[in-house]
């Protein structure tokens, strides 16, 4: 059964639906996972005062929401050929606030017949980049 990975080339990029990243969907996200203890205080995720101190403008989203979106960019293009045998290097470069839109990008900057190698990044409603990194998918 041929999928729409069977024909990704080198150069072709593609990207996720926008994704806001609002103080409802961090709260929805937070409670979804189980939270440390140390979270559960007051800090730049949850409170804009703390926040403020730490020089943020709003608070912050957890990084492993922005993670997050990119990996569901990843896993609606290529499934199980993600799940199973794929990996992902990223780094956070920049924070994102609530009320941040971020949309997920990957290029393809190989395309063999046994593994397809991607550079990533995703990038906030001001085309800045907010994660940078790569990953790799089964091609079968």
């Amino acid at each position: 059964m041929k999928t729409e990975t069977d024909n990704l080339r080198a150069g072709e990029r593609f990207a996720g639906e926008r994704y806001l990243l609002d103080a409802a969907a961090a709260e929805a996200y937070g409670k979804s996972i189980h939270e440390p203890t140390r979270r559960r205080r007051k800090n730049i995720h949850t409170d804009a005062e703390a926040a403020s101190r730490a020089g943020f403008a709003a608070p912050i989203a957890a990084g492993e929401q922005t993670i997050a979106v990119m990996a569901q960019l990843l896993v609606d293009r290529f499934g199980m050929r993600f799940l199973r045998g794929g990996r992902i290097e990223v780094a956070l470069v920049k924070p994102v606030l609530y009320g941040d839109s971020l949309i997920a990008n990957a290029q393809v900057e190989r395309a063999g017949a046994e593994q397809i190698e991607l550079r990533l990044w995703v990038e906030d409603q001001r085309g800045e980049q907010v994660l940078t990194g790569t990953a790799q998918a089964r091609a079968r």
